[in-house]
């Protein structure tokens, strides 16, 4: 009985495979985000906490003192590294099961982390103030960190699957 059941998963697996994937990689995004909030908290709410007051400003990040300062903008940043570095390595063997050139596709990932990145950056000086004063600071903090998870989810699995890590 277990034997069939595990021959009529990877029956469905094979017939439906795109579906899989994209599956496989929400659940290991999953896991890649419990080490970006893990990340977060540390930094947002301990090491960085006290420079919430500090506000900070380069280029078009804006990040004043009602946007959660430095300290919400080192814990954005630092967040991001951890858990796309984490990921990378996660999602190229576990979802996509790529085989490509290991060092082309690492510098792909970087470009399109890159870009994310400053996309998530950006995007917290433009909502997190509007929702600090609808739910609060803690709660937009948080609520901010998944419309940027979102998003990068949104851009990462199509450049990953069609460009970045594939099969040969």
């Amino acid at each position: 009985m277990e034997q069939k059941k595990a021959s009529h998963f990877s029956h469905w697996k094979e017939s439906h495979a795109g579906l899989w994937q994209f599956l496989l990689f929400m659940l290991m995004s999953g896991i890649t985000t419990l080490v970006d909030l893990g990340t977060f908290a540390l930094f947002n709410f301990w090491l960085l906490k006290p420079y919430s007051a500090t506000p900070f400003f380069w280029g078009p990040f804006r990040y004043g003192v009602e946007s959660g300062g430095l300290t919400a903008f080192g814990a954005f940043a630092a967040s991001f590294a951890v858990s796309q570095t984490f990921n990378f390595f996660l999602q190229r063997k576990t979802t996509f099961q790529a085989n490509n050139n290991a060092l082309i596709s690492a510098i792909f990932y970087v470009i399109m982390v890159v870009g994310v990145y400053f996309l998530q950056l950006f995007l917290p000086t433009l909502l997190r103030a509007p929702l600090a004063a609808l739910i609060g600071a803690t709660f937009a903090d948080l609520a901010m960190k998944l419309i940027n998870m979102s998003v990068s989810m949104l851009i990462q699995f199509p450049l990953n699957k069609y460009v970045i890590m594939r099969k040969r």
